[in-house]
């Protein structure tokens, strides 16, 4: 059962809510109304997963500040928020930047690849076809710099061995420095913002 871990008051986003979820599989932002205010104001609520920190659900918040404030705004003024203009923004700028890392980790590592697309994916952040085409989400610019990298190399490691076989970890390992499996954890905390 969900729990309050954490009450906080921000000085522009208002009440932010954290909560412990032991049924969630990734840090969760969602806005909320307050009904049972008489001026029904808006506060925030993230959700924390199992053996997750309000440390991370902390900073998972600060980064995501403005888009959130953002979201508030338009709520309040009940203006649909600008889904495609947001996500034609991150398409220009992931096309500006994953052809030149995903080029850059190739060479550097020596994982060659056919062709690259880059898509409005949801579910994954990246896939690797059977002919070496590697797919990737254009939002996977919103991750951090190094989990990116994890990313582009685990889709290249792909190029190799086609599978999640014990090879493939080891390959992964082998260019990650052993971190492969912590990495792999450590992105499964993130997903698409629920804004």
């Amino acid at each position: 059962m969900a729990e309050i871990i954490k009450i906080v008051n921000d000085s522009q986003v208002g009440e932010v809510v954290f909560y412990l979820n032991p049924n969630a599989k990734q840090y969760i932002i969602r806005i909320k109304r307050n009904i049972k205010d008489i001026e029904k104001r808006f506060y925030v609520r993230v959700t924390i997963p199992l053996g997750g920190s309000y440390q991370f659900a902390g900073k998972f918040f600060q980064k995501h500040r403005l888009l959130i404030l953002q979201k508030i705004d338009q709520l309040k003024s009940n203006v649909p928020p600008p889904i495609h203009e947001q996500e034609s923004e991150l398409r220009q700028k992931a096309e500006a930047f994953l052809p030149g890392e995903l080029e850059r980790i190739s060479k550097t590592y020596g994982l060659t690849y056919k062709k690259l697309k880059i898509r409005k994916s949801k579910t994954r952040w990246g896939s690797c076809s059977s002919k070496q085409s590697i797919s990737l989400s254009f939002y996977l610019v919103l991750l951090p710099r190094h989990l990116i990298e994890y990313v582009l190399l685990h889709e290249l490691c792909h190029t190799i061995e086609m599978n999640h076989s014990s090879a493939f970890w080891s390959l992964l390992d082998r260019y990650t420095d052993g971190r492969s499996k912590q990495l792999k954890r450590e992105l499964s905390n993130y997903r698409i913002p629920a804004f």
